[in-house]
């Protein structure tokens, strides 16, 4: 029940550097490998490329250069960030698609450490954990801008739907929830599915409990809010620092589209959201 590696992704600013923290934090509780990753595509503009010649080659080298500087920038960020933990740690950068990067390096890691995706930066200088999650065999933590409580040491809240993706989350979960105060597992239903789910929501809490760590079942009556907004509301009223969650969806027109509780957690979770597909 531990990590061996982490992969953390680099980019710009004081938010990164929190992850960066943050990975560090979790890697200290075995010890674990960190991996910093950043990458950039250049943002090369739509050309004629016969009426440009030598001074298009000219324009795509400035634009190689500009992504291979925020790479840069961005290793130096990583580097300063790790403060004693350097001696457990390496730097991989490159100038490409950070998604197809990052899920090209989870082969070399347990779980991908993420910030949320960036409307602004996003697909060519950060990645959307969407794009990771679906594509890689790995569970990723998202960690929301100006996060205000760290997943060590404090509540979690597992939200439970009885199907693979659930289970392979809960799984992946594990060396962080041992690590929690304790943890609600909850599933949210209808009126009529109360028992079952009971019995479900049990049934995990045992499972955790045989790895010892304090859980508890909770069945919530669905209230006609978005399930997420529900589980969101409960993070918040059991001071979590992580929600756990299967990750569902499904490719469409070349676009991963994400289920609704998948969706709306990560448009708005507040906390650290660990998922797996």
């Amino acid at each position: 029940m531990r990590f061996a590696s982490l992969l953390v992704y680099v980019d710009e600013g004081p938010e990164a550097t929190a992850r960066v923290a943050l990975a560090c934090q979790i890697a200290g509780l075995s010890q674990a490998h960190v991996i910093g990753l950043a990458a950039s595509m250049p943002d090369v503009p739509q050309v004629d490329p016969y009426a440009g010649g030598a001074m298009l080659g000219e324009m795509l080298g400035l634009f190689r250069d500009i992504a291979e500087a925020d790479v840069g920038r961005a290793r130096t960020l990583f580097w300063d960030a790790m403060f004693g933990y350097a001696d457990h740690a390496e730097w991989r950068g490159e100038v490409g698609y950070p998604s197809d990067l990052v899920v090209q390096a989870l082969r070399a890691a347990d779980i991908a450490v993420l910030g949320r995706r960036d409307p602004v930066r996003s697909p060519t200088r950060s990645p959307d954990p969407a794009d990771v999650l679906m594509a890689a065999g790995r569970a990723i933590l998202v960690v929301p801008p100006r996060c205000p409580t760290g997943p060590i040491g404090t509540p979690a809240v597992v939200a439970w739907k009885d199907c693979r993706e659930a289970q392979r989350a809960v799984s992946s979960a594990l060396p962080i929830l041992a690590a929690s105060s304790i943890v609600h597992v909850v599933e949210v239903c209808g009126a009529e599915q109360t028992d079952e789910a009971r019995i479900r929501a049990d049934d995990v809490a045992v499972f955790l409990g045989r790895h010892g760590i304090v859980a508890k079942a909770r069945i919530v009556e669905g209230d006609g809010r978005p399930r997420s907004d529900q589980i969101i509301a409960l993070a918040g009223e059991y001071g979590a620092g992580l929600i756990v969650a299967g990750g569902y969806g499904h490719a469409r027109l070349r676009e991963w589209v994400m289920g609704g509780v998948t969706h709306g957690l990560l448009d708005r979770s507040p906390v650290c959201l660990l998922l797996s597909h």
